[in-house]
C-alpha cells in the first residue's frame, strides 16, 4: 500500500513543485517561444511488468537538462550504480539523470517506475518508506493554489511537512528532484522534523544515466 501511495503522492507533489520551480512554461513548437500556463501532454498507459511502470510520453517540453553538469556529476560519483537491483529497462528509458542515495541498505530493495521524463524510486525501511523522484515535466497549477514554500540556496531547496512525513525538493542539472520520507507512526523521529529527510537528500548524490539519458547527453546509448 505504501508503494502505491508513495508513487501517487510523489507524482502529485513533484508535478506541483516543478510548476513553481520552472515557471510553469512550455515551448511552443511552432515559434520556439515560452508559453506560460500551458498544460503538459496527457500520458497514455502502456503495458507494465513487475518492478516497472511505463507510460508513453512526448519528450520534455519544460525544463532543459544541463547535460554538461550532469556528466560531471556522473564522473564525480564514479559512474557506478549503487542499486544494481533496479530494473534496467526502466533506467534505460529515463531521459533525465537519476539520483540515488549512497546507502546500499536503503536501495537494496528499491524499485523504479519510469515515465521517460519523470521517474519515481521507492524503498521501504522499518516503519517508514522513502520516495525519490526526478522530472522535467511542467504541469501548471491553478491560480488559486497557494504556494507557501520559499526556495532557498543555489539549488532552490525546499522543505515541506506532509500528512505522514517530510519532503525535500531541489533543482539540480535543470531537473527537479524530491526526497520524501513517510512514517507509519506520527511520533517517529524521522518524520517529526526535516532533519532525517535533509540528511538523506544530502547523500542522494550518485548519478545514474541509462541509454536514453546517455544518448541525450551525447555519450551514446
Amino acid at each position: 500500500m505504501r508503494l502505491v501511495t508513495g508513487l501517487m503522492l510523489g507524482g502529485i507533489v513533484a508535478a506541483g513543485a516543478l510548476g513553481a520551480a520552472l515557471s510553469q512554461t512550455r515551448i511552443d513548437p511552432a515559434t520556439g517561444a515560452q508559453v506560460p500556463g500551458a498544460a503538459a501532454p496527457t500520458a497514455a498507459p502502456a503495458a507494465t511488468r513487475p518492478g516497472i511502470a511505463v507510460l508513453n510520453r512526448a519528450p520534455p517540453r519544460g525544463g532543459q537538462v544541463d547535460w554538461k553538469s550532469a556528466i560531471g556529476g556522473l564522473r564525480q560519483s564514479g559512474g557506478g550504480n549503487p542499486a544494481p537491483n533496479l530494473n534496467q529497462a526502466a533506467i534505460d528509458m529515463t531521459r533525465v539523470p537519476i539520483l540515488l542515495p549512497t546507502d546500499g541498505d536503503l536501495t537494496a530493495g528499491a524499485r523504479i517506475y519510469s515515465f521517460g521524463d519523470y521517474y519515481t524510486i521507492t524503498a521501504d525501511a522499518p516503519g517508514a518508506g522513502v520516495s525519490l523522484t526526478g522530472t522535467t515535466a511542467v504541469v501548471p497549477l491553478p491560480a488559486a493554489t497557494p504556494l507557501k514554500v520559499t526556495p532557498m540556496g543555489p539549488e532552490g531547496a525546499t522543505s515541506q511537512r506532509t500528512v505522514d512525513g517530510q519532503l525535500i525538493s531541489f533543482v539540480r542539472y535543470g531537473v527537479l528532484y524530491t526526497v520524501e520520507v513517510r512514517c507509519d507512526a506520527p511520533t517517529d523521529p524521522r518524520c517529526a522534523d526535516d532533519n532525517y529527510a535533509r540528511g538523506l537528500a544530502a547523500k542522494t548524490t550518485a548519478v545514474v544515466m541509462g541509454a536514453a539519458a546517455r544518448a541525450a547527453a551525447g555519450l551514446g546509448g
